[in-house]
């Protein structure tokens, strides 16, 4: 079920702040749900940090959830779920590029809207979601960090932050991926692509090897 929340997230040379960038796990990260996992990053503070992994495929289809919330799906019909983390697995989020889908969608970076209620979508009679109009990504789930939980494993080198182009800071415009990229790339490959697009070889990351990431 969608639940309303306002997520928020920053990091350190590691980055002092992730929010609004991507974290890519690294190979060590033994738990299954992380493992080559892309978190988008929407909160990080003092009081800890959310994320939604963006690359884990449930078995379920986009077009039976979005049948059982009240919307009509116009994607594609194979279109899954994305598992967003072991955290609340019941709780939906819906990360999508149009601004006036859902007029109380937050908008998270520039091109990138959240919704985690749809009274206003149903209301507006905006029930039809997904192809030429909307591009969505469909999630249940998130990951969720205790406080200095995830600064503890950034520091460990579990983590590689992918800055998000337009967002970040004028230095890192050239690095990362586009907002685009979320909607445009395949599952399978927005590990290696992300970590590419930062000029790392997938191949020759190491890191940290264990703990539980991402499951406060």
């Amino acid at each position: 079920m969608i639940h309303a929340r306002s997520p928020r997230v920053e990091l350190v040379d590691i980055p002092t702040t992730v929010r609004h960038q991507l974290l890519c796990a690294v190979p060590q990260l033994r738990d299954p749900n992380f493992q080559h996992a892309v978190v988008f990053m929407l909160d990080h503070d003092e009081q800890g940090a959310l994320g939604l992994v963006i690359n884990h495929l449930a078995s379920n289809a986009v077009d039976e959830v979005a049948r059982g919330l009240g919307l009509t799906w116009r994607g594609d019909p194979t279109a899954k779920v994305r598992v967003g983390g072991p955290v609340q697995p019941n709780r939906g989020w819906i990360v999508h590029d149009d601004a006036h889908w859902d007029p109380a969608a937050q908008e998270i970076v520039p091109g990138l809207w959240l919704t985690t209620s749809l009274d206003r979508v149903l209301e507006g009679g905006q029930g039809r979601v997904g192809g030429d109009a909307t591009r969505v990504l469909f999630l249940l789930g998130y990951a969720g960090w205790a406080p200095g939980q995830l600064d503890g494993e950034l520091a460990a080198g579990g983590w590689l932050s992918v800055p998000i182009r337009g967002v970040t800071s004028p230095a890192a415009a050239q690095m990362g991926v586009d907002a685009d990229w979320i909607f445009d790339t395949s599952p399978d490959r927005m590990w290696d692509d992300a970590l590419r697009s930062i000029g790392i070889d997938a191949g020759r990351v190491v890191g940290f090897g264990g703990g539980r990431p991402g499951s406060a």
